[in-house]
């Protein structure tokens, strides 16, 4: 017996066509950006303007040399300590535009190991606004920060003295700096700044240091006021607080109000009520901005967190996404525990909480969304850094201490992760959220 195929409509394969290409189209839209993003927080901040584009991040370079002290008028180890902090931080500025991820120096006088001097790149990212935020080279610049270097131990210096053992590298001084050397450490051999002269240099990928601008987010300090200097992990514990008290309070709330206009409320007063809740989302947040500051400011909440929060403790739409989900909702459930004697409070928790969990799961993540990423309200409302959430942080530091791109890039993955694994682990409860809140097309 023959097997009948199965009966094909009339442009079902162009439909079929047409639908996988758009989907194809926004997944490498929405792709094609995030490992940009990904890519540019590994970059150094010369490589990220480059054209073309370059996507695979230059693995950063150690740099090591040796500086040789014969001859050389000097003895005492704050004087080799004030050379060495010279020699790195004087030539590290003239290479800040070249994948450079640490920078080694060695200090030997009469074939003796003196000291050994290191600094990583997050660290010179963090000092470069204060130590050195200009090309100016000099004794006088390096004497006045070399206090500041000490205390925020931004550069490693051991100084060994007459014990650093036998040095046993090259012993000639280069008449001439390899090519692939560059021009900065080349300015390194001909500095009268410096009294080491150049003896040997050498170069070494280190892929360790392709993470070094996620590290300098977390250097980065700021000062609460107090004279206590707080960093970016006070900020994201900020953002934290005040994201998941706003996202407790909205469920709540709205959660709430939503069940009242669904079930409590007589039809006709419900609806203007929804319409009247409806209608705030046309309202802009910049026209609201002013009275909600005077309001934050009489009830004593400006520079507080709970100034940041209470604001997003209500909104419109959330309501009307409640009462749109509650409404589908089978009505003989509600009704047979009323028969039972049960409050509406405690028919709320025990009958509609439990089987709400893809609308409570999508305004959970709409508010997180919103919130996390809040940059306007926050600057507002927040005076003093200790109540700076990481947006106002960010901005902040990327103006005082001029962060490149790439570092801003490293804080966009940070702020990303997050949204990333919610949306991630709760896309189920979401899609099914969307269809049941009666905006289905």
């Amino acid at each position: 017996m023959a097997r009948r195929g199965r009966i094909k409509e009339r442009g079902e394969l162009s439909v079929k066509i047409v639908s996988y290409s758009v989907a194809l189209f926004f997944i490498i839209a929405s792709i094609i950006p995030l490992v940009w993003m990904i890519s540019s927080s590994m970059k150094d901040n010369i490589t990220i303007y480059s054209f073309p584009p370059k996507w695979v991040p230059e693995v950063p370079k150690t740099v090591s040399f040796t500086l040789n002290y014969d001859g050389a008028d000097i003895s005492k180890p704050e004087e080799y300590e004030l050379d060495a902090m010279e020699a790195i931080w004087f030539t590290w500025k003239r290479m800040q535009n070249e994948a450079v991820g640490a920078m080694q120096v060695t200090g030997v006088k009469d074939g003796v190991v003196v000291y050994k001097a290191s600094m990583p790149a997050y660290k010179f990212t963090v000092g470069r606004p204060f130590i050195v935020p200009t090309m100016v080279a000099t004794h006088a610049v390096m004497k006045n920060k070399l206090a500041k270097i000490q205390d925020q131990k931004l550069t490693t210096f051991d100084f060994k003295g007459s014990d650093g053992g036998e040095y046993t590298g090259s012993t000639e001084i280069a008449a001439q700096l390899p090519e692939k050397a560059g021009h900065a450490l080349k300015w390194l051999s001909e500095s009268k700044v410096v009294k080491g002269k150049v003896q040997t240099i050498s170069e070494v990928k280190d892929w360790r240091r392709l993470f070094d601008n996620y590290i300098v987010l977390w250097k980065m300090t700021g000062d609460d006021g107090k004279g206590t200097s707080i960093g970016f992990p006070h900020f994201l514990m900020n953002s934290v607080i005040v994201t998941g008290v706003t996202i407790v309070l909205q469920l709540l709330i709205g959660g709430t109000a939503g069940y009242a206009l669904a079930h409590l409320v007589r039809s006709k007063l419900g609806t203007w009520l929804t319409l009247f809740f409806v209608a705030t989302i046309m309202i802009p947040e910049i026209a609201i901005l002013v009275p909600l500051y005077l309001t934050m400011d009489k009830l004593h909440l400006v520079n507080t967190l709970w100034g940041i929060i209470l604001p997003h403790t209500a909104w419109g739409i959330v309501i009307f996404l409640f009462k749109g989900f509650f409404e589908q909702l089978p009505g003989e459930l509600l009704q047979a525990g009323r028969i039972d004697g049960a409050s509406e409070f405690r028919i709320f928790w025990r009958i509609i909480v439990p089987m709400s969990a893809p609308i409570f799961t999508v305004v959970a993540v709409m508010t997180f969304i919103a919130v996390w990423n809040e940059f306007l309200w926050p600057l507002v409302v927040a005076r003093t850094q200790d109540v700076w959430t990481f947006t106002v942080a960010l901005n902040d530091f990327q103006q005082r201490a001029s962060l490149g791109a790439n570092v801003i890039m490293s804080s966009l993955v940070i702020a990303t992760i997050p949204l990333m694994l919610i949306i991630t682990s709760c896309q189920k409860l979401i899609e099914k959220g969307v269809s049941f809140t009666g905006l289905k097309g």
